[in-house]
């Protein structure tokens, strides 16, 4: 069976829409070992291609990470290791880098107080080292934080958000409250130095999804936040913030999809932008039906488009997007194609909502711990894609290359 899905990722030409040649989904060699999983896959400012992935034994999850340079992967460097992480299938550590260099990593370090008492701890990069990790909420609750999304502000300062659950153990709050949002998860923010100095800490949204992930991506005027937000009447629909010098703006829907839910669907949205030119894909339900949308903005996201349904044929979710142009934009999903099966969806898809491009990856395991497949471009501009592979006995971190 992993023979014939290797020759299928290998040879199988995939559909294209309006391509002038065919084009192909590689599979491409990459350095991780059986029982990795939870990549992530960031791409700076300069094109240089990084993926992170845990290691995880019982005893201990180590972060490592690796360039994708010349068509190849490097050898594994380790970033940081402990018995001490939380690790989750949706909440999972990741990295970015500016320049060419890295800048920033960061995971979940447990804390006393329940299972889901934990802290961001953000590691800064200077000198040819992370330094000493510092914890950038202040409030010393023993909560959940978590679902990060950091992105670089120079070479020596980036930003980070996270949902913050300082509220829901009642700190700072009056517990006599009808109010059901007095005790919400929260979205905060924090601008940090490489070095380990927290130069400031927002509150940018005071009720949010409870564990759904976050995007955060730059603009020509400043950062875009989107986020599953929550309502007194429990709708939870993807919203957006901007921040521009230093201030972050009043929460706003992309679009009103008022999908009501009392839970939270771990389903969060991504964001990506060039200049002035923003995407947001993310999951929904409508009435009974899930589906795959996305809006485009031209104006800084001063407005958005009315969102186009890209699948509405039983997605799971577990979004990820990139932008390739200011008008054209890869999203990438799963969409279940049997009670146990799957298959990783990738369109890359313009502002006027047309399908260019159409691919397919089978063999797609629907369960968690396939987590969420990533997608990022290259220093060619081609499409790099990672996700986990799951089999019986074993777990491991797969590659490929739209080319």
């Amino acid at each position: 069976m992993r023979n014939q899905f290797l020759l299928s990722l290998l040879f199988i030409l995939f559909a294209c829409i309006n391509c002038d040649k065919p084009l192909y989904v590689t599979e491409i060699e990459n350095p991780t070992t059986d029982n990795t999983s939870l990549s992530r896959l960031y791409t700076d400012n300069t094109g240089k291609l990084f993926m992170s992935w845990v290691d995880q034994s019982e005893d201990d999850a180590q972060l490592l990470y690796s360039i994708f340079e010349n068509n190849t992967w490097s050898e594994p460097e380790l970033v940081a290791s402990s018995s001490e992480w939380f690790v989750n299938w949706a909440d999972f550590p990741s990295l970015i880098s500016h320049n060419g260099s890295l800048i920033a990593a960061h995971w979940l370090s447990k804390m006393p107080g329940n299972k889901y008492s934990y802290n961001v701890e953000l590691a800064g990069f200077s000198e040819d080292k992370f330094n000493t990790p510092v914890i950038p909420h202040s409030d010393g609750t023993a909560s959940e934080h978590g679902f990060v999304s950091m992105i670089p502000m120079s070479d020596t300062t980036f930003y980070a958000i996270w949902l913050d659950g300082r509220n829901t153990t009642g700190h700072g709050q009056d517990n006599t409250s009808k109010d059901p949002l007095s005790n919400a998860m929260s979205l905060r923010g924090a601008l940090v130095s490489t070095s380990g100095s927290i130069l400031s800490e927002d509150e940018i949204d005071p009720s949010v999804c409870d564990c759904c992930n976050t995007s955060l991506a730059k603009t020509s005027s400043g950062l875009i936040a989107v986020y599953r937000n929550r309502t007194s009447d429990e709708i939870r629909d993807t919203y957006f913030v901007k921040q521009v010098d230093g201030v972050w703006s009043k929460p706003n829907p992309i679009a009103s999809d008022n999908w009501m839910i009392a839970a939270c669907p771990v389903n969060g949205p991504a964001v990506d932008a060039l200049n002035k030119n923003i995407a947001v894909a993310w999951f929904t339900k409508e009435g009974e039906h899930s589906a795959i949308k996305i809006s485009f903005s031209n104006d800084d996201g001063e407005h958005f488009t009315t969102p186009f349904t890209l699948d509405s044929e039983n997605p799971i979710g577990r979004i990820d997007l990139e932008m390739i142009s200011e008008g054209e934009a890869w999203v990438s999903w799963i969409r279940r194609s049997g009670d146990d099966t799957a298959e990783l969806q990738l369109k890359l898809v313009n502002a006027d909502g047309a399908i260019l491009e159409s691919h397919s990856i089978p063999g797609i395991n629907p369960s968690r711990g396939t987590g969420f497949p990533q997608i990022s471009n290259t220093e060619n501009g081609e499409l790099m894609i990672s996700w986990t592979h799951l089999t019986d006995n074993s777990k491991q971190i797969k590659t490929a290359i739209i080319r």
